[in-house]
């Protein structure tokens, strides 16, 4: 029977290698690494141990400091949006309409296209000179605008988000938007018609059947969605860095002001442009840390309230 057993386990084992190896190779030993590096004066090459020394600057600079507010702000102004626009298109698409399969990849198709691509397309479009934003605001009788390297808030001259940050969250929720809808596609599908069908018995419809037999029962997909939109927008890079430049027009900090230097684009600077590679290291494996604290503050609050059918 044992011998059984460790043959069992060990089959198991040898299936689940390949998968740990590369976990090993690139999650674990990254992380590892970077958090060796943050522990030294880094810069070309490696220098002194300094402890925590990088991690106590971090907590007094203001560049970094800035940079997690204004990836708070870009992740309260996309990832609600995304979901919500997202469940409604999902109900939508979910009744029988023609063409339904041709609107599902049409809101998809964007999700799988490259980010640079179409950052670099939606660069253009809000190019302040010949961007199709601008025309629009022209035929409209609306003075133009410098979009992507205007820096002054949207909602107070002073305040974040700048109309470029703002302009690039309206290209992430735009980006992300399909991969929402099929997810909660998926588990509108997955609920059980003798469920909906027993509360129309009862009566339910419209906004009831929807807070009290969809939307409950929904709940393990909105908390899968919230939990992994949360992770990638607080970690977002591509879309932002090429539009705000590729650090070629403005250097590695983002537009102007740096109103568009989310955490990622700050390490991004401190490592490449600045060489500074102790303190980009301590500064992403912060950045890991907040991620890491967000998304178990996410299942304390939530994972406790989803909902099962069956």
């Amino acid at each position: 029977m044992r011998a059984g057993r460790w043959r069992e386990a060990g089959a198991g084992y040898l299936f689940l290698a390949p998968a740990l190896l590369i976990i090993g190779a690139f999650h674990v030993w990254p992380a590892v690494y970077v958090l060796y590096m943050s522990l030294f004066r880094w810069e070309i090459v490696q220098g002194a141990f300094i402890g925590l020394r990088n991690y106590e600057h971090l907590l007094s600079d203001p560049d970094f400091l800035s940079s997690l507010g204004l990836t708070l702000v870009y992740v309260v102004g996309t990832v609600p949006v995304e979901m919500a626009i997202g469940l409604a298109l999902a109900i939508v698409l979910h009744q029988r309409l023609r063409l339904r399969g041709l609107f599902r990849l049409l809101y998809f198709l964007p999700y799988v296209t490259s980010q640079v691509a179409v950052a670099l397309v939606w660069g253009w479009v809000f190019n302040p000179s010949y961007g199709a934003a601008n025309g629009l605001l022209t035929a409209l009788g609306q003075p133009a605008r410098t979009w992507l390297l205007e820096s002054g808030g949207v909602l107070s001259p002073g305040a974040p988000p700048s109309l470029a940050l703002t302009a690039i969250m309206l290209v992430t929720i735009w980006y992300y938007l399909g991969f929402h809808t099929v997810v909660f596609l998926s588990g509108l599908t997955a609920i059980p018609e003798e469920l909906v069908d027993a509360a129309r018995i009862d009566g339910a419809g419209g906004w009831r059947m929807f807070r009290h037999v969809t939307f409950p029962l929904l709940s393990p997909t909105t908390y899968f969605l919230l939990l992994v939109a949360t992770i990638g927008a607080m970690t977002s890079f591509n879309l932002v860095y090429v539009m705000s430049g590729g650090g070629q027009a403005f250097g590695c900090g983002g537009n102007p002001l740096g109103t568009t230097r989310v955490a990622a684009l700050f390490v991004f600077d401190r490592f490449w442009c600045q060489t500074q590679l102790g303190y980009a290291s301590a500064a992403a494996f912060a950045l890991g840390l907040v991620v890491l604290a967000i998304s178990l503050i996410n299942g304390r609050l939530f994972s406790r309230r989803v909902v099962y059918a069956g």
